[in-house]
């Protein structure tokens, strides 16, 4: 579907490149391009979407070489649905998305009914002759996402689709993005700094940070790779002379009963069985504990990170879900 190799984009009098070094290859799905702000999501999808010129380095979208004569005829397959607000505010939702849909490439009369179309599918059927002036944030958005489906691109790219949308906003739009793949076969590059966002929908994920790949990969792959974080239990609890030897696999966070969480120093779990046997300990289980997709960002991001919660602190409870004191949610 995508890919780049040794892909640059410089901006004029910038003292260094807004992307620099990407190789990657991205599969058709839906791919989540993560990282916090500034981190160069919004200029990758604006060099994909040939709006800005690689300085360096070569790219494809759909077979088509990033900056070759061809590009322009690429934005007939691929849809955009940009983080900011561009709607005309005194016109309807039909008429505007009928009128994209022309500029698009389709006849008058097949952008009409596509308008209709694709206004159903994303929930504005009922109110697509009113002016968006009289929109929530909510239906401003699935405008935005009619627009870049109404020409019935193979792949669309989504930049900050839940900005300003409260959670059941929120959730109404990320379900809209699931359906776009399932039920229509488009492909998905979904831009956020939202990590729930991401974790809902993708099936690929991308970290961005300071213009650069920090991971990539399948979300399951991902996980695997970078988790280190094991349940291990044991026959009978460890004695004080087997339990100070637990350092020699990792980082102990949790102790309770026999059970011991632990961050390995090496993603390898059968490690463990290897320990016991050499510490006379009994280990009758290893239960992985992949990371939730906040951890495996943190460990992308800042692989020396230190592990979080030694037992000698107070570790969190492994069950405990994720903070949303971040999410920027808001109407």
């Amino acid at each position: 579907m995508i890919t780049f190799e040794n892909l640059e984009v410089r901006y004029q009098a910038a003292p260094s490149p807004a992307l620099r070094g990407l190789t990657l290859s991205l599969e058709r799905g839906i791919v989540g391009l993560l990282g916090p702000n500034g981190a160069g999501k919004s200029t990758l999808l604006k060099a994909l979407l040939g709006l800005l010129k690689p300085s360096g380095g070569s790219g494809t979208v759909l077979g088509v070489a990033l900056g070759a004569p061809e590009a322009a005829k690429l934005r007939g397959r691929i849809g955009y649905m940009p983080e900011y607000d561009a709607l005309i505010e005194d016109t309807s939702a039909y008429e505007q998305v009928a009128f994209w849909g022309e500029l698009s490439g389709l006849a008058p009369e097949a952008a009409r009914d596509r308008a209709h179309e694709v206004l159903y599918f994303v929930g504005l059927d009922e109110s697509r002759y009113r002016a968006v002036s009289g929109y929530s944030t909510g239906m401003r958005q699935r405008v935005k996402l009619a627009q870049a489906l109404v020409h019935s691109p193979e792949l669309i790219f989504l930049d900050e689709p839940t900005n300003g949308l409260d959670p059941d906003g929120r959730r109404r739009m990320l379900d809209l993005v699931l359906r776009v793949h399932a039920e229509l076969g488009t492909g998905v590059i979904l831009a956020s700094h939202l990590l729930a966002d991401v974790e809902r929908v993708a099936d690929q994920l991308v970290i961005l940070d300071q213009g650069e790949i920090k991971a990539a990969g399948s979300m399951a792959g991902l996980r695997r790779a970078l988790a280190r974080r094991v349940e291990l239990r044991f026959l009978d609890p460890l004695d004080a002379a087997q339990e100070p030897a637990l350092t020699e696999l990792g980082t102990v966070l949790e102790a309770r009963n026999g059970l011991y969480d632990l961050e390995l120093l090496e993603a390898d779990p059968s490690a463990a069985f290897r320990w016991a046997q050499a510490h006379g300990a009994t280990l009758i289980q290893v239960t992985p504990r992949h990371d939730r997709l906040d951890e495996v960002l943190l460990r992308a991001l800042h692989p020396a990170l230190p592990p979080a919660s030694p037992l000698s602190q107070n570790p969190a409870k492994p069950d405990s879900e994720p903070s949303n004191s971040s999410d920027g949610n808001g109407h």
